[in-house]
């Protein structure tokens, strides 16, 4: 098992040159590949796996096929981190019984879960990917351009990813600001998977969960941070105006904790975030201090929890 810690951002349509410059600025590029890669994703008819927070995909490249079974993780600004497992296999259909039997739920039926297996879509793309060299971490990052595919129906991809193969995550995170400061990079909220199945299912992303009082007083710096970027999903996908307003509310919450945590300088980006917000709308998302603010919110983060720098 591996647990993926990696970076995702979203970008327009870009030359891999003009990436690839920026890198070798930043740190020392030890190996680079550009491959395509055909990718499907498995699940039952009434989504077992996705009811479990789970996630089943085949991958085929020039050097045959791979499984993969991406357990429950965190996600928050670009930071996405889940175990994984991945192993060889001999076609795009996967075989369940090869995965560790301590992954499965309790009473899982094995032989009928793989019976009732299904494609639901596809994420196609080609990727050009750097191996980069820092004094501590080792880091993988990586151009995708393709689509998700669902049936007709079909969504673009055009993402860039960073993820620590070894050593400092705080690496991951310096990188990711430089580049920040130099491309139009955007966090990435919905992984590959999810966007497959919101095309799948025709649907978008559901709105956070109303708070009461109550329960909106005892909300973490993390929970806050999840329900900005939903808000911020929902806005992109529904363009509503008052999905703007409730990320000012998050905005005001947010910098709150954070006054209070002792981290004087997050929560005077915040606020000034929130104001920018309430009087420029839509353009503040788009925009690098908003991108910077949530990754270095996803960095006290990660700080916090694992105690990993």
């Amino acid at each position: 098992m591996g647990l993926e810690l990696e970076l995702k951002f979203l970008i327009d349509a870009i030359d891999e040159s003009e990436i690839e410059a920026l890198l070798a600025v930043a740190a020392e590029i030890t190996q680079q590949q550009q491959q395509q890669l055909l990718n499907a994703y498995f699940d039952t008819e009434n989504q077992w796996f996705r009811c479990h927070d789970m996630g089943l995909r085949t991958r085929q490249n020039k050097q045959g096929f791979e499984q993969t079974i991406k357990l429950a993780g965190q996600q928050h600004g670009a930071l996405q981190m889940r175990p994984e497992f991945n192993l060889p296999c001999q076609g795009v259909v996967p075989v369940l019984a090869a995965f560790p039997t301590t992954i499965w739920p309790a009473n899982t039926e094995l032989v009928q879960l793989q019976s009732q297996l299904v494609e639901l879509f596809r994420t196609d793309f080609n990727r050009q990917s750097w191996q980069l060299a820092t004094t501590k971490a080792q880091i993988e990052v990586v151009y995708d351009r393709g689509e998700v595919r669902s049936g007709e129906r079909r969504q673009p991809i055009s993402e860039v990813e960073l993820e620590l193969l070894d050593g400092d995550p705080l690496e991951l995170f310096r990188l990711a600001e430089f580049l920040l400061q130099a491309l139009p990079l955007r966090a990435g909220w919905l992984s590959k998977a999810a966007r497959g199945y919101q095309l799948y299912r025709q649907s978008t992303t559901p709105l956070p969960v109303p708070l009461e009082q109550s329960t909106s007083a005892a909300l973490s710096l993390l929970q806050r941070m999840q329900r900005l970027q939903q808000f911020e999903c929902c806005y992109q996908q529904q363009l509503e105006p008052r999905l703007l307003a409730e990320m000012v509310i998050e905005l005001e919450q947010i910098t709150a904790l954070l006054q209070d945590d002792g981290e004087q300088l997050l929560a005077s980006q915040g606020r000034a975030l929130q104001r920018q917000l309430q009087d420029q709308q839509v353009l503040v998302l788009s925009s690098r201090a908003y991108q910077l603010f949530l990754l270095k919110l996803s960095a006290l983060l990660l700080q916090r929890e694992s105690g990993a720098f």
